[in-house]
């Protein structure tokens, strides 16, 4: 696994963002023996987001401030996209552009600071909370952002919405070949790692995927019987290859299943499939109320699976489904208008549940 590091610059002082739950965020990469590829990924919360699907045109005009009050990084969109924000704050926590290029923004707490901008490099400080808009509206591969990366420094910005608070976070991007980076920020730096197409939460990414070691051990094949002293010990039920496989919330145990079950399950031949696919892995690490809680201050906080994103980078497809109801929605990106000028679209996520009553098709069968 590569590893850069970007731009040695102090780290400004912050209040983390504490007052809420861990916050289990999940991502993993899928593809199809038809080459279809498939990004999919849970945001977890400990309160409402209230977020808003977003489409963003190009041509539309950025302008960061430096943690000094001056003007920060100036930008207009390349291309357009489209995405997710949350906690009123008009900017991508997740999102995807015309060109197949996916962010993601991730929990990362006990591990994130952010840079500070060097006086007289005002101009190229990034807010973290535009870095998703940054990355989606600037660039079409992995390698456009790496390089990018080496002349911005992506700054602090305290905002209402938050209580003044900071949102530590780390972010996976990938392109439409497949290609992923996970970006952090830590120790002076902008790090970037190469994505192996799994990520949760803390600690750090380099941390994660070298604990995968610790289960070299498992398997997806039922283990073999063993004989000792004339008796026979079979295995007790199905999946005893993989006891051991941690099944708790955590953020390390969510990575090692998810990167278990991505690696075993059985290829999906084609979108349709894939999609059919996610649903059934993401479904292993989904937050029902109250599974998952913090009690502070004598109130219970309680993360829950907001929503869940799968996006085809392939055909340029977005689906998502929410807490309240786990029916898949879709967007065609192709059917977007994302040219300069065009009017900016914004659609509340979450929709009154569905049900579909299929009596009268029943009563017109016959048996």
């Amino acid at each position: 696994m590569k590893k850069y590091c970007l731009g040695l610059f102090a780290v400004a002082s912050m209040q983390l963002f504490t007052s809420l739950p861990g916050h289990a965020c999940t991502d993993f990469r899928l593809k199809a023996q038809d080459g279809t590829l498939l990004i999919t990924r849970s945001m977890e919360f400990g309160q409402d987001l209230k977020s808003n699907l977003r489409s963003s045109p190009r041509g539309r005009q950025f302008s960061s401030m430096a943690p000094n009050g001056k003007p920060g990084l100036n930008w207009k969109a390349k291309y357009g996209y489209l995405y997710l924000d949350g906690f009123g704050v008009n900017a991508s926590f997740d999102g995807m552009n015309e060109h197949g290029l996916s962010f993601e923004y991730l929990y990362l707490p006990g591990e994130t600071q952010y840079q500070s901008a060097p006086e007289g490099k005002e101009a190229q400080a990034l807010s973290y909370f535009m870095f998703g808009d940054w990355v989606l509206s600037n660039f079409k591969t992995i390698d456009e952002v790496k390089q990018a990366l080496l002349g911005i420094y992506v700054v602090q910005q305290l905002l209402p919405q938050l209580g003044e608070a900071i949102l530590p976070a780390h972010a996976s991007i990938y392109d439409a070949s497949g290609k992923g980076i996970v970006v952090e920020f830590y120790n002076n730096q902008i790090n970037v790692d190469e994505n192996i197409g799994i990520m949760t939460n803390s600690p750090k990414y380099n941390w994660q995927v070298t604990n995968l070691r610790n289960y070299l051990n498992l398997s997806a094949t039922n283990a073999n019987p063993i004989t000792q002293n004339g008796i026979t010990y079979p295995a007790t039920g199905q999946g005893s290859g993989a006891i051991g496989l941690p099944g708790d919330a955590s953020p390390p145990s969510r990575f090692v299943k998810t990167a278990f079950m991505v690696h075993n399950v059985d290829p999906a031949n084609n979108s349709t499939d894939l999609l059919n696919l996610a649903q059934h892995i993401i479904n292993n690490v989904d937050l029902p109320a109250g599974y998952v809680r913090a009690i502070e201050n004598g109130k219970t906080l309680s993360d829950t699976t907001e929503w869940v994103v799968f996006k085809d980078i392939s055909h340029k497809i977005f689906y998502y489904r929410t807490y309240n109801d786990m029916t898949l929605r879709s967007i065609d990106m192709a059917k977007i208008d994302f040219s300069e000028g065009a009017t900016p679209l914004k659609m509340p996520l979450v929709m009154p549940p569905y049900v579909m009553d299929v009596t009268g098709q029943l009563l017109k069968t016959k048996g």
